[in-house]
């Protein structure tokens, strides 16, 4: 705690007047990201996948240090679970938009879980080795995954 308070300059009796530890303060971190990742996601009028990636990767980029801390491989998995949800939630509702579908077969929520995972796998991996790889790149580099995904999609 002495290190937390001392890196932030702050007494401590101030860290304790807005947190009862530092596990509160850790769970109000996951809190507040869950809550814009949502925003992210219900803000987005496109419906389109390119407009979900450009978002999503520009805001791991300017929160690269939270976005690691909690998205990397040891990060809280109920955390990384909320962001599955809220991915797969509007990954949905874009592929409805975009396919004029009211009915989403197995196959194809078994392929959108699959391309979830893949997507959060590629954003953890840029996230810690400190995205080296170009964020331009990295938004291209996700389109055109998705863009391979759209072929297994019209299989189904």
């Amino acid at each position: 705690m002495q290190e937390l308070v001392d890196k932030a300059d702050i007494h401590r009796a101030t860290f304790y007047s807005h947190y009862h530890d530092i596990y509160d303060l850790y769970e109000q971190i996951e809190s507040d990201m869950i809550s814009e990742f949502s925003s992210i996601m219900k803000n987005d009028p496109i419906h389109s996948y390119e407009n979900l990636f450009e978002t999503l990767i520009d805001y791991i980029y300017n929160n690269s240090m939270l976005c690691k801390m909690l998205l990397s491989k040891k990060g809280n998995r109920s955390f990384q679970s909320h962001v599955f949800s809220l991915l797969l939630k509007k990954y949905i509702q874009i592929y409805i938009f975009e396919e004029k579908q009211a009915v989403i077969t197995e196959e194809i929520k078994y392929l959108i879980n699959y391309h979830i995972q893949d997507c959060i796998a590629i954003l953890s991996h840029w996230l810690e080795n400190g995205l080296s790889y170009p964020k331009e790149k990295m938004k291209q580099l996700m389109i055109n995954v998705d863009n391979n995904m759209d072929v297994l999609f019209t299989n189904y």
